[in-house]
């Protein structure tokens, strides 16, 4: 699991002042209106949008650092709760909403205070509420008001049957209160009943007699609620004990109301706390005979009930209030805690009411010890309850394990030494339970001493979970004796490195290794440094010599390097840190540790794997073997996830070639042991164990990548490594052809790689007086030259005969694999294998890759994509030794070989797969894309797919012009955006080094052949082609406008205007782009038939930007004559591209509709005379819509003949108006003409669209009345086409109305 790059609370930094502002300045607009008289009035509705706009916009994004809006929260909070109580003391009605866009303003101000109550907290919201005791009433009065209006509309609801909708009603209704406004004001009723006066004095109503102070609160079995209580307690407390059982928030909020209501002293002289806890104690234990019609007797029922309770008794804790109804209630609370919760209607079948049970459990045993002499049954309740939290550390839901942990915790704390003691030893002796020896193997515990010598597969993670956060509490609260810190720290350790899996694959374990970091955190700030130096650590890390600190803290760095999840690697190093920073001069390199191991750095596991574990090992030894035993465990090469594996697999080869270089012994050794114990993993495994098997096999390719280094500070070759790494390749290559494992793509990329980086191995095998060895990673970098220097002289070698055969036979079945990964993978092995094999087969096997790579393979599960890969990978090794050996039909094998199969096969998978091996392995940073000029590829440099396309331009050139127009489309979507995205890669590696590798005649070729296309793609609608056009693009570009191509988004207006620009600058273009540049008809035509795509069908941020830049084109230019011409030039181009895409819906419907758009916003009314044949645009347009079943096709159509219909009403076009002179006959008799042309093209409009009236699909008929009713509104005609329903009319009334506005 990896954090972001750039961590969610740093943005948040950056960006809370401008949301801050934000919210300052919208809400007193939000809140007020001016009232005309220079003052303002709050509003009575507000747009439900601009609320929601002000939540999840402004204030959600701070609920990660909710500390940052406390200094303005006493100023917005005021004004939102003045604001409400002045809508509600003015009594103004609130309209009914208009469906959903507009909200009252109390159900929004109350939106607004519950959004602060999440972020930062009810109890500090509520501090900055008004506490006027005179807002008391006016807030019950309207929460009874809404209450009845509930209750009314309830009761109409069940006697009209209607349960559907109901609430939807509410929403609409501004009576009816939203469950945000009954927290809120409950919540605020909570914070008003802390005024010191008694209520009756605050009451305007009598007393309420013992018949009104019965009705509507619940009966108490033998007891009546007290007699004589102010009306405000009677009215507040059948809403209260209602919402108590809520399902929602209000329960928290009735619970703070009803225990500041019960423990008011006024309140408890009357008797109130006394019935209220009677009456939550009759709810605990209900009647059997009454429990199936007792509608409240839910799980939310009894946490409301249990939340009071504890609510009371935490009020209560300084005082006697409660003391004679401790023993009762948790009688009563245990007693119901014990239910199954398999018994229908079970309080124990909520986590939340099990977690409330724990909390009053808790609050009563805390007063149970801090001193009640006359409840002889006390101790007894306090074992039970003891009893009872220990159990409830095992709870399948983790909110009640941390209130278990955390209740135990305090309990503890206040017991006496000798009980404490027996409950600390009773959670240690759980620790114990089930822990075996230990086991080999990857999918062992990972760590050093105590953590890698137990095996804790048999444990409950749940318990285990419970259990360190037991003892994380307990350390926090310095409640353990320093006796049992040696086991404590021990079973810290342990969690630390706790792993458990479900049968899914799942991790079960993060919950205790999180707890594990928390305890270690305590630990370390809550003893001092001569109490922990005292533990003895030999038996912790089997180092006599290394104190309990350095062993925690060499965990705690393995942890923050290798743990899986993100939160854990985090707090490993919050703790690590803690550790340095209290016990300083006692860790090894401590501060520059803490400095390496950084909060920030381990947020992101690559990076931890890499850098971090690098940093750390550099600091000391130590900590890079914590870290190799650790990533042959379940934190690396025993991962689930296949990427955490590869990286694990690196950071292993990157650590022991560190530790090989600063450990202190001989490098050859350090790499021999660690080759050793990969290899004693391997032979450990079961054969099912892919995974396992897959990270160790990239850890041993890491090992063997760090040879060549070693061998450079060595100066020597170790032979004796050599031959271990030689003969576990051979093994290793043998099993992967005899054995069939479960998933064969996992080992096939791992012992492709493994191959790759074993060529240093055979090197030194073939010629073991080498000086200097070479990465195998590095030969798809070399030349021919350079590679068949490398080539194998010798015949007489037995190891290297057996690879090259076994690898041959591997690679015949692994490049037939469908997986990107195993191709790539594959394909650097071929190399590796064509330099190991004698020089005739080497030429056997290269043609036999090029006979595959012919033939079409009729399996759906096999592919041939890896030869063509591979081929394109040994190409200059064969190109080389051909020619030296002047066979041309060899050199020309492997491109014969890929263009036959590609025009003998027409699915796009494979003609992607093969554009792709032309330049598989060039990264994007390989490629110059700052623009034109020197190229970052010299000749030499073109080396495998690069030298393969570069040699053969001419030929592949074809292929890719064919890549770039692929279209097909299919019912998985357009599949041909596979190959046109690889035919922009091959382009992108052709025009990247033009001028260094080709003629001036073929740099023209080559841009002649490609450049419109790529234009074409640079502004079509799929984003990742567009995407990787604008980058091709660039190539062509001098430096400084290819910097600003790539500065702008490729979805923005200032992209698309980019790219109509170009036309006028033809400076910013490569000199070979002239030719192309000359024909500005077709650089305009092949721009639009992309950009008319974007315009049309690409998503809604692309539609408006690609629009917005064609009409500023056209319109918004400084020079008036610029702007005809541009205008020109776009119009006359939709107008050919009609004409040319005739047949093609998929550019010739978008074409439609930005034609239809064109003339909209009157754009072809701008065109130069003589410019547009309108009349033929009406042919052209009849044609495309002729015998069409495209509904949107002829809705299009429509639109086009409406807008030039639309034309003829001119009086004159706009450029004619003009150039208009005063005697220029010329200009009036081209305006003549123009209008006259207009004129026909109008007239044949009309009739076009008369006779689209008469086709036979309503939907159709309906488009051209909507449209004839735009031409002839203002026409007396235009009554012809009211009152009519033209979906059903019949042909004589279409007649008449065709013939009645003229358009036969």
């Amino acid at each position: 699991m990896d954090a972001p790059e750039q961590d969610l609370d740093i943005k948040l930094h950056k960006i809370s002042g401008d949301l801050i502002a934000d919210f300052d300045r919208s809400l007193p607009r939000f809140l007020r209106k001016n009232d005309g008289a220079g003052g303002s009035v709050v509003r009575s509705r507000v747009r439900t949008r601009e609320t929601d706009r002000l939540i999840s916009s402004l204030l959600d994004p701070f609920q990660e650092l909710p500390q940052l809006l406390d200094p303005h929260l006493p100023k917005w909070l005021p004004q939102l709760a003045d604001a409400y109580l002045e809508h509600l003391l003015a009594r103004r009605p609130c309209p009914p909403a208009r469906g959903r866009l507009l909200t009252p303003l109390p159900r929004a101000i109350c939106r607004l205070l519950y959004s602060f109550c999440k972020i930062r907290g009810e109890k500090v919201v509520v501090r900055f509420l008004p506490n006027e005791a005179r807002y008391l009433e006016p807030l019950l009065t309207a929460l009874e008001d809404a209450e009845r209006v509930a209750a009314s509309r309830k009761d109409q609801g069940q006697a009209q049957g209607q349960g559907q909708g109901q609430h939807d009603d509410e929403q609409d209704d501004p009576a009816a209160w939203s469950w945000e406004e009954r927290y809120v004001v409950l919540l605020w009723l909570s914070h008003l009943l802390l005024a010191p006066f008694d209520l009756s004095t605050m009451s305007t109503r009598e007393e309420a007699d013992e018949e009104e102070t019965d009705g509507g609160l619940p009966s108490i079995p033998g007891r009546a609620w007290p007699v004589g209580l102010p009306s405000i307690a009677t009215r507040v407390l059948p809403i209260a004990l209602r919402y108590l059982a809520a399902p929602g928030r209000e329960r928290d909020a009735s619970r703070a109301v009803l225990v500041r209501l019960a423990m008011r002293r006024d309140m408890q002289q009357l008797g109130l706390l006394d019935a209220l806890v009677r009456w939550a104690l009759a709810a605990l234990r209900p009647d059997p005979n009454t429990l199936v019609q007792d509608e409240q007797r839910t799980p939310y029922h009894y946490t409301g009930v249990l939340s009071f309770l504890g609510g009371v008794l935490k009020a209560s804790a300084d005082t006697q209030d409660m003391q004679r109804y401790l023993c009762d209630i948790f009688a009563a609370v245990h007693g119901m805690a014990a239910t199954p919760a398999s018994e229908p209607g079970s309080p124990t079948s909520s986590a939340l009411a099990r977690k409330a049970a724990i909390k009053v459990v808790r609050a009563v045993t805390v007063q149970l010890l801090h001193g009640t002499p006359d409840i002889p049954e006390a101790m007894d309740n306090v074992e039970i309850a003891i009893g009872f939290l220990l159990d409830s550390l095992a709870d399948n839901d983790t909110p009640v394990r941390f209130a278990a942990s955390k209740a135990l915790s305090i309990v503890t704390l206040r017991l006496e030494a000798d009980m404490a003691d027996q409950v600390v030893e009773a959670v240690l002796e759980a620790l114990k339970r089930n822990v075996l020896p230990a086991k080999k193997g990857p999918g062992a515990a990972s760590g050093v001493g105590a953590a890698a010598a137990c095996d804790l597969s048999m444990v409950d993670p749940l318990e285990w979970h419970g259990l360190m956060l037991t003892l994380a509490h307990l350390l926090y609260r310095r409640s353990l004796p320093n006796e049992n810190l040696p086991d404590i720290v021990r079973a810290l350790l342990q969690g630390l490195a706790f792993e458990r899996r479900s049968t899914s694959g799942a991790s079960t374990g993060g919950n205790v290794r999180d707890a594990a970091c928390f305890g270690i955190w305590s630990l370390a700030r809550r003893y001092y440094t001569a109490e922990l130096l005292a533990v003895p650590a030999a038996s912790l890390s089997g180092r006599p010599d290394e104190s309990v600190l350095q062993t925690v803290a060499v965990e705690l760095v393995a942890a923050a390097c290798l743990d899986p999840s993100g939160n854990i690697r985090r707090g490993a190093s919050a703790a690590l840190q803690e550790l340095v920073g209290r016990h300083p001069d006692t860790i090894d390199q401590g501060i520059w540790l803490v400095q390496t191991v950084d909060y920030h750095a381990v947020a992101l596991r690559s990076r931890a794997l890499r850098d971090v574990a690098l940093g750390a090992t550099r600091l000391a030894p130590r900590y890079g073997e914590a870290i190799l035993a650790g990533l042959l465990g379940w934190r690396g090469v025993g991962d689930v996830d296949t990427a955490s594996r590869r990286a694990a697999g690196a950071a292993y080869g990157i650590v022991t070639a560190e530790l090989a270089l600063v450990g202190g012994q001989d490098p050859a050794e350090r790499l021999t042991q660690s080759v050793t114990l990969v290899l004693d993993a391997l032979r450990a495994l079961e054969t099912r164990q892919v995974d396992e098997r897959h990270g160790l096999l990239y850890a041993l390719a890491a090992v063997l990548d760090a040879l060549p280094g070693v061998t450079a500070a060595r100066m020597g070759i170790p032979q004796e490594f050599v031959c271990l790494s030689g003969e576990a390749l051979l093994n290793i290559l043998r099993d992967c052809d005899t054995k069939t494992y479960r998933k064969p793509e996992l080992i096939a990329e791992a012992a492709s790689r493994l191959i790759v980086s074993a060529f240093p191995v055979l090197q030194a095998i073939s010629d073991p007086s080498a000086f200097s060895l070479l990465l195998g990673s590095t030969l798809r970098t070399m030349s021919g030259t350079e590679l068949a220097a490398l080539a194998r002289s010798s015949d007489a070698n037995a190891t290297l005969d057996t690879f090259a055969t076994l690898a041959r036979s591997n690679l015949q079945r692994w490049l037939t694999s469908p997986e990107p990964e195993i191709i790539a993978a594959a394909s650097d092995a071929a190399v590796v294998l064509a330099l190991a094999s004698r020089s005739a087969d080497r030429d056997a096997v290269i043609r036999g890759w090029a006979d595959a790579a012919r033939a079409r393979l009729s399996s759906k599960t096999r592919t041939t994509s890896g030869h063509f890969s591979a081929l394109a990978a040994v190409y200059p090794l064969a190109a080389t030794t051909a020619a030296a050996g002047c066979d041309e039909e060899e050199k020309e094998l492997i491109r014969d070989a890929l263009v036959e199969r590609w025009k003998a096969d027409t699915w796009t998978d494979t003609r992607a797969c093969i554009l792709q091996s032309l330049v598989a392995g060039v990264g994007g940073n390989s490629i110059n894309v700052t623009g034109t000029g020197p190229g970052t590829i010299s000749s030499e440099g073109w080396s495998g797919p690069l030298l393969l396309l570069r040699q053969n331009a001419e030929v592949f050139v074809k292929l890719v012009s064919e890549g770039l127009d692929d279209y097909t489309t299919t019912a998985r979507g357009d599949i041909g955006s596979n190959v046109r995205y690889e035919a922009l890669r091959v382009t992108r590696a052709l025009w990247a080094d033009m001028d260094a590798n080709f003629g001036q005649e073929e740099r023209e070729r080559l841009v002649s052949a490609l450049l419109l296309r790529v234009l074409r793609l640079a502004a079509e609608k799929l984003d990742r082609v567009r995407a990787q056009a604008q980058a091709t693009l660039a190539m062509l570009l001098k430096k400084s406008q290819a910097l600003e191509l790539r500065r702008s988004t490729f979805s923005s207006k200032a992209y698309f205007l980019f790219l109509l620009d170009l036309l006028h600058h033809p400076d910013w273009l490569h000199p070979a782009a002239a030719t192309v540049l000359a024909d500005s008809a077709a650089w305009m035509d092949a721009l639009l038939s992309g950009m008319v795509t974007s315009a049309d069908t690409g998503h809604e941020e692309l539609v408006i930007a690609s629009r917005t830049a064609l009409v500023e084109f056209c319109c918004e230019q400084d020079d008036p004559n610029l702007n005809a011409r541009n205008t020109s030039a776009i119009c006359a181009s939709l107008a050919r591209n009609l004409r040319a895409w005739q047949g093609v819906d998929r550019v010739l419907v978008p074409t439609l509709e930005v034609t239809a758009f064109l003339l909209d916003m009157g754009l072809f009314a701008r065109c130069e005379p003589g410019v547009i044949n309108h009349k033929n645009v009406c042919l052209q347009v009849q044609k495309a819509c002729y015998k069409t079943g495209n509904v949107r096709k002829i809705e299009a159509c429509v639109r086009v003949y409406a807008g030039i219909a639309e034309l003829g009403r001119a009086v004159e076009p706009a450029s004619a108006v003009d150039t208009r002179r005063e005697g220029g006959g010329a200009e009036k008799e081209a305006t003549a003409k123009e209008l006259a042309a207009r004129r026909d093209g109008a007239r044949e409009a009309r009739v076009r669209l008369g006779a689209l009236l008469f086709h036979p699909w309503p939907r159709v008929r309906s488009t051209v009345v909507d449209e004839l009713w735009g031409l002839y509104l203002e026409e007396p005609a235009g009554k012809q086409l009211r009152s009519v329903d033209w979906a059903r009319a019949d042909k004589a009334r279409i007649r008449a109305a065709v013939e009645a506005l003229g358009l036969a």
